[in-house]
């Protein structure tokens, strides 16, 4: 028997190994994740967009690392974004090799297309234009959605928009008021239950001239725990922190009570609660051999 093969032989036996090994299935966009926005999560997200976000592309080759070479894009791109149509040219799209829009047109994928034919993203259709512009021209968003898409740069993988909105004013105010939440452990937790002990207590107030419903929560907040001195303490003496609706503490960051209140009624007022001041604490009076340190601050939220 001879041991040389023909050209055709190899080839045939290559095309038979490759259609008995190789499944390829066409690939979709990798779809968003839904953060739950909780203190230290949020400043990951937005400190590391770029690392967090940029996954898609790395995860589109691992799902398909041959490709799929039978997808042929035009020059110009018909584009159907969460709804709202688009049409740029392909090289646009691609002008950042390493982004995910890059990767999807590609012609190493399948992307889906709607029912007139336009490439589907499924994504904000609003937010696309302030990419699609970058992408363009190099202009970057206003100000009040530079948060939004900061966010919308990383998940498309687009790095160099992120490094230039990533020290824009709101992005970095945003950074600095996560990294004070998440000096407080469980911060999120006791702030939803702040909330809703202030449902939960929400009476009709008159304010001024007008009837409004008020939600007074009583907060026992505590940076360490109160150990007493003297062995004669009672501590079943009625406490003033018995009747506290939230009970927060303790933490070992070197920030005191004070602050907290003041990070939680920033927090609060920035998610769009209308607060009244929170007053001076209320201290515990008892008094046996020591003071009792304990003491709960009043805050009222109005609805």
């Amino acid at each position: 028997m001879s041991d040389k093969f023909t050209d055709d032989d190899s080839i045939e036996s290559l095309e038979d190994l490759s259609e008995s090994v190789i499944d390829i299935k066409p690939i979709r966009p990798v779809p968003r994740s839904r953060p739950s926005f909780q203190g230290p999560d949020i400043t990951r997200q937005l400190t590391k967009a770029d690392d967090s976000t940029s996954v898609c592309s790395l995860q589109l080759y691992k799902e398909n690392p041959f490709g799929n070479s039978s997808e042929d894009f035009p020059s110009v791109i018909p584009l159907n974004v969460g709804g709202m149509k688009y049409i740029t040219r392909l090289s646009t799209l691609t002008k950042f090799p390493d982004s995910m829009l890059a990767a999807l047109f590609s012609g190493r994928y399948k992307v889906d297309k709607d029912a007139e034919g336009n490439y589907f993203l499924d994504s904000n259709g609003g937010l696309f234009c302030f990419i699609l512009e970058y992408l363009r021209n190099g202009t970057l968003p206003p100000k009040e959605v530079t948060a939004a898409v900061y966010k919308e740069a990383g998940y498309y993988g687009i790095h160099d928009l992120v490094e230039k909105l990533k020290y824009s004013p709101p992005i970095v105010s945003h950074i600095v008021k996560e990294a004070n939440k998440s000096q407080f452990p469980n911060y999120a937790e006791a702030k939803n239950q702040v909330i809703r002990a202030a449902m939960e207590n929400a009476t009709f107030t008159k304010i001024g001239e007008v009837i409004v419903h008020l939600g007074e929560v009583l907060i026992h907040v505590f940076k360490e725990d109160f150990v007493p001195k003297v062995h004669n303490f009672n501590p079943n003496h009625g406490c003033v922190i018995e009747g506290a609706h939230v009970i927060f503490g303790p933490w070992s960051a070197p920030v005191d009570e004070e602050m907290f209140m003041r990070c939680l009624e920033n927090d609060l007022t920035d998610e769009g609660f209308v607060l009244r001041p929170h007053e001076p604490k209320k201290k515990c009076r008892y008094y046996h051999g020591q003071s009792c340190l304990k003491f709960v601050y009043r805050l009222q939220i109005v609805f």
